[in-house]
């Protein structure tokens, strides 16, 4: 008798024990799970080339805000350029237990949501728009880092141009295949400088590519001008201010004038003496907080209604000091809770947070300009 009690005790004790690690809640994928998994938190991976350049300090930097308003915590990976090296961090990432990655890339994209969808993990690419017709319920999508439409883009660095008084226009880029955006932006600018060209006199020239390397940006630099002697401005789309800025200054001709996708230290004495005509560059905390809420309401088991494969941020754009001075206080500060996207405004567009949230909210956050961040903070 004496057995069977104890059989019946240890039996009753098991069942218990069931019932509470039922009620602790489920993998990350339970519906409104808010405050995390049970392992407590979620752990989110990252793939970027480098995290030394402005682009990788503030996506770091960024993460680390959302690490203290968030149950989360972030897992940096540093990936080559190549396929290979691609693959190999992903696994790297999967294999630590992520629950998540953000890939700055669309690097060998079949086969990463294929890794990820295996390992149950769910994947984003932050920095550029997606194919669409690569599916999955673990894949969360893309951004466009240009605005909505990359071709506005262009068009009004091609206003800022034509304001300027250039005549003879340079274009500069990484190749198509690695900056897809490119052709879009080109359109755009060449577009909208024949609709302000009116009398003919502005002259934009066929757009010389180059590699992921300064030499080779600089020997594109060379080229046009060998090419145009009377060239009076270059639009460098790959890396407009570490490779072409440089490239230029140091070229037969310094006193050709910049506009640049791209911004670094030096963008700001540039504008004031006048070499720079328009630069700018990514709002990292918007493309962040796109793709993280995305990620993080999907391992919350919401999904927005609405949703579209591929999000959109702005592109922030500088044309005089005082904006560079803007884009410090209101984009990079040090206090990100400053800055482009809040905690507190980022859960108000969140399932996670709020029921009526909606993805195209989530855009609308994740797609102010400097001016409307500005007016937000004041």
């Amino acid at each position: 008798m004496k057995t069977k009690k104890w059989l019946f005790s240890l039996t009753a004790l098991i069942l218990l024990f069931g019932v509470v690690l039922a009620g602790c809640g489920g993998s990350g994928g339970g519906e409104g799970n808010a405050t995390g998994n049970p392992k407590g938190g979620y752990t989110i991976g990252v793939m970027l080339y480098n995290y030394t350049d402005i682009q990788g300090q503030q996506i770091k930097a960024y993460s680390s805000y959302l690490e203290k308003n968030f149950n989360v915590k972030f897992n940096f990976a540093t990936v080559g350029s190549s396929e290979e090296d691609h693959i190999t961090g992903l696994e790297n990432l999967l294999a630590s237990g992520v629950d998540a990655v953000i890939s700055g890339y669309d690097t060998a994209l079949e086969q990463s949501v294929s890794l990820a969808e295996e390992a149950g993990v769910y994947y984003a690419v932050a920095l550029g728009e997606t194919d669409e017709n690569v599916t999955s319920d673990y894949f969360v999508g893309g951004i466009k880092q240009f605005g909505e439409n990359p071709e506005e883009l262009g068009a009004k660095y091609a206003e800022q141009a034509y304001a300027s008084g250039v005549k003879h226009i340079g274009v500069t880029s990484f190749p198509e295949f690695a900056f897809t955006d490119a052709p879009a932006i080109i359109k755009g600018f060449t577009d909208k400088m024949k609709e302000l060209d009116t009398k003919g006199e502005v002259t934009v020239y066929p757009t010389e590519f180059h590699s992921f390397a300064p030499d080779n940006a600089a020997d594109a630099v060379t080229k046009i001008i060998s090419d145009h002697p009377e060239v009076d401005a270059i639009f460098g789309l790959g890396s407009g201010m570490d490779f072409v800025y440089p490239a230029i200054l140091n070229s037969t001709k310094p006193d050709i004038r910049l506009l640049a996708l791209g911004y670094n230290d030096s963008t700001e004495a540039g504008l004031e003496n006048g070499k720079i005509v328009m630069a700018g560059t990514n709002n990292y905390g918007e493309i962040l907080a796109n793709s993280f809420a995305q990620i993080y309401d999907r391992l919350n088991g919401k999904t927005y209604p609405d949703r579209k494969p591929n999000g959109y941020v702005n592109y922030v754009t500088f044309t005089t000091p005082a904006e560079i001075q803007d884009f410090k206080n209101y984009v990079i500060p040090e206090d990100k809770s400053k800055g482009a996207v809040t905690a507190e405004e980022l859960k108000e567009v969140m399932l996670s947070y709020n029921d009526s949230a909606t993805w195209e909210s989530l855009q609308k956050l994740t797609n102010r300009t400097l001016d409307e961040i500005k007016a937000a903070r004041n």
